[in-house]
């Protein structure tokens, strides 16, 4: 038996989370992990507390329970997709109360800031390496939807460079408990609202290339973004279209999420994107990362994210 199930076996109250503003990975990993103890361990109380994801992915089981208000009496937390305390936010504080902590996550950055600590930075996913610690036998449908969700979203559906041939395998062994996968993927990592559709255009329309076209940046306004949408989450994906452009291998999309205050995603074809992202006190994969930062935009970029980004280029 591994630690993880082993702490599970020990603990009475159960609580899971995973990093701020969750994707598809950490949705997926932590609604998998709420299924799979709920289906397969009848006398634990159990509750998933995180920011609340995008609607679009309410289809899973347990997404409706979620809360974002931090559990304090748990004898046991589970952090999945988070590398690091300060990632958690404000649901950060349960690692002080749980009796017990574990932490599941393949971020390279990664702390080890559980007690224990479950860290395999070459899976493509989280939901990945969730996968590999749990009964292939007692994995329900609703436990696989999310598993595979998560797969495909930080897999870029299997096309990112973290994939492997087990991460097909467990993809295909997923599909096997029965559901409709493409819909999944057409559904959540394809499909946008024409509202959103719009932006991303304004964002290609207005984006930039850098450094013989090996860099192609676009940058967001708090007032321009909320003009077309009510949600940052339905922003995903934008930094995903700066990448496809030929000729680039490192994308940069910025968008102001409060006064003076820059979320930044970074990715890249083969450079290492996550040294420019510790270097701005964020983290992530060598191939996909972000940080937050304060000031002007113009100013930002003109004295330390696009020199960051040149060097690596260079090197």
């Amino acid at each position: 038996m591994n630690k993880l199930l082993e702490l599970i076996e020990k603990a009475k109250n159960i609580a899971i989370t995973g990093h701020v503003s969750p994707d598809g990975d950490c949705t997926g990993s932590t609604l998998a992990l709420y299924n799979y103890i709920t289906e397969n361990f009848e006398d634990k109380q159990v509750r998933v507390c995180l920011e609340k994801p995008s609607m679009k992915f309410s289809y899973m089981k347990g997404f409706d329970l979620i809360s974002e208000d931090p559990f304090l009496e748990a004898d046991l937390l589970v952090s999945l997709d988070a590398s690091d305390r300060e990632r958690l936010g404000s649901r950060g504080v349960m690692l002080d109360t749980a009796k017990n902590s574990i932490c599941i996550d393949h971020h390279i950055t990664n702390t080890n800031f559980a007690g224990f600590n479950i860290v395999e930075d070459f899976r493509s996913s989280t939901c990945e390496l969730l996968y590999t610690l749990l009964d292939y036998e007692k994995i329900s449908v609703n436990t696989a939807v999310c598993l595979y969700t998560g797969i495909v979203h930080d897999s870029g559906v299997f096309k990112y460079q973290s994939t492997t041939r087990q991460t097909m395998e467990i993809a295909g062994a997923l599909i096997d408990k029965g559901f409709d996968f493409t819909k999944i993927i057409d559904d959540t990592y394809f499909k946008k609202d024409f509202n959103a559709a719009k932006l991303l255009g304004l964002v290609l329309t207005n984006a930039k290339l850098e450094f013989n076209g090996q860099c192609c940046y676009g940058v967001l306004d708090y007032d321009t973004w909320t003009g077309y949408i009510d949600d940052k989450k339905k922003m995903d994906g934008i930094i995903d279209n700066l990448r496809n452009i030929s000729g680039v291998e490192i994308a940069l999309f910025m968008y102001e999420s409060d006064k003076g205050e820059y979320k930044v995603s970074l990715r890249s074809i083969n450079k290492n994107v996550s040294s420019i992202a510790t270097a701005l006190g964020g983290g992530g994969h060598i191939r996909a990362a972000g940080a937050t930062v304060y000031g002007r935009a113009d100013e930002l970029l003109k004295n330390a994210i696009l020199p960051m980004i040149k060097k690596e280029l260079d090197g």
